[in-house]
């Protein structure tokens, strides 16, 4: 019953509204032609697009970084085209701060002219520049690209030109280290005499030599005079020193006459005795005395070489140690000075590939699609605006109509609630 009371309550008000309807639509085309009017007075907004390429530098490798790091980084390329020393000079160079426009950069912010976007997964900026004239709109957008595309050269120039002063400085460097580097090389060589340690060290080596092999040739004519005299001694000890000879005088027929005319009385023959040196012996005792003599002289010319052989092991050690000490130095000199000299070398190649190694490492912005003169405004549309504007005049007269009738209706029940309270008011009376 309520449902019932409801729609048929709906469908009075849809009636009601209905009796207006010449109205309705007559404010609705009024508004609608109103809209069109309008747009037709309104200065018409031309936009012109042209692309940027954020390319990779052809030198160097392709995949520096992976793809959504390449993607992210081209949002930092939308300032160098939105940019406003780029906008004044547009401004300037088409004389746009004169008449009839009169715009500076602030304006041209405020009336939010230029446009600059990323289509979506792309390596391109997209540049939209929407102005009251077509041809100016083109040029605003072709000047603001190759301003981008200058500017992003320069960029480029400037660090080159940067790397190539850094460099320069870092091979200016290395040369100054190889030239101390070389100065204490030849110090090195020059403070060690590392060639007279040498020679002095082979002579110290040779005497050595010298020295050993006699002292083994001593050694062994000691051990043999040694030998030789023990056995000398032993032989000597044997010998008797002196020989005795007794023999008849008789034996002698001169000295047998003699006696016989001085003693012709003794009954007894005379003898003699004779003694003589023992000619072995004192052969055996000179041989002893020379053996001694020489085993004495190999004595001692052993005690000399040894202690001179001491002597040189010690200047040798000292030598060794010399030119221990020296080789070390000459040899971390040239240590040094090899390495400044692969810094030097390393250093001139870098300044060379100076200007390759910042054109591998940049970017490269590019014009790819040139803005052309827009043959058709994208503002005011006016078929657009005429539905809209019609479409809101119904909008509008309709909610006028239905709040017409509402307050008819609460008249019309204000008036009925009067009239049935009057004959109650009378019969109380």
């Amino acid at each position: 019953m309520m449902n019932y009371d409801s729609d048929e309550h709906l469908f009075n008000r849809i009636v009601r509204l209905a009796r207006h309807w010449r109205w309705i639509l007559g404010g609705t085309v009024l508004c609608a032609a109103t809209a069109l009017v309008v747009s037709l007075f309104l200065p018409k907004i031309y936009r012109a697009t042209t692309y940027l390429m954020v390319s990779e530098s052809k030198i160097g490798p392709s995949s520096r970084e992976v793809a959504w790091q390449q993607i992210t980084t081209i949002n930092t390329y939308i300032p160098i085209v939105d940019n406003d020393v780029l906008i004044e000079k547009q401004i300037r160079s088409l004389h746009l701060d004169a008449r009839p426009y009169n715009l500076s950069v602030e304006s041209f912010r405020r009336k939010d002219y230029l446009d600059v976007s990323i289509p979506k997964a792309s390596r391109l900026l997209e540049v939209n520049v929407e102005f009251p004239d077509a041809i100016l709109a083109a040029a605003l957008a072709n000047g603001l690209a190759a301003g981008s595309e200058d500017l992003v050269e320069q960029m480029n120039a400037r660090d080159t030109r940067a790397t190539q002063e850094f460099l320069k400085r870092r091979l200016d460097q290395a040369q100054a280290h190889q030239e101390d580097a070389q100065r204490q090389r030849l110090q090195a060589l020059q403070a060690g005499h590392l060639e007279d340690l040498e020679k002095q060290l082979s002579i110290l080596l040779n005497e050595k030599e010298q020295l050993s092999g006699q002292n083994l040739q001593l050694s062994l004519g000691l051990a043999q005079n040694q030998s030789k005299s023990t056995t000398l001694q032993e032989a000597l000890r044997k010998e008797p020193q002196t020989f005795r000879l007794t023999k008849s005088v008789i034996s002698n027929k001169f000295l047998d006459r003699l006696t016989e005319q001085r003693h012709t009385d003794q009954s007894s023959p005379l003898s003699i005795t004779e003694e003589s040196l023992n000619t072995t012996g004192e052969e055996i005792r000179r041989d002893l005395i020379n053996a001694t003599a020489s085993a004495a002289a190999e004595t001692s010319g052993i005690q000399v070489a040894l202690n001179r052989l001491k002597k040189a092991n010690a200047e040798i050690e000292q030598l060794s140690l010399r030119i221990t000490q020296a080789r070390n130095e000459v040899e971390r000199a040239n240590h040094e000075f090899k390495m400044a000299q692969e810094a030097v070398e390393s250093a001139a190649r870098d300044y060379r590939n100076a200007s390759v190694t910042v054109s591998a490492k940049s970017d490269e912005l590019k014009q790819v699609a040139p803005a052309l003169v827009p043959e058709r405004p994208i503002r005011p549309r006016l078929l657009l605006n005429t539905l809209l504007g019609g479409f809101l005049g119904l909008v509008l007269l309709t909610v006028a109509a239905a709040l017409l009738e509402s307050v008819r209706d609460l008249r019309a029940k204000s008036i009925h609630f009067v009239v049935e309270e009057e004959p109650v008011a009378v019969e109380r009376s």
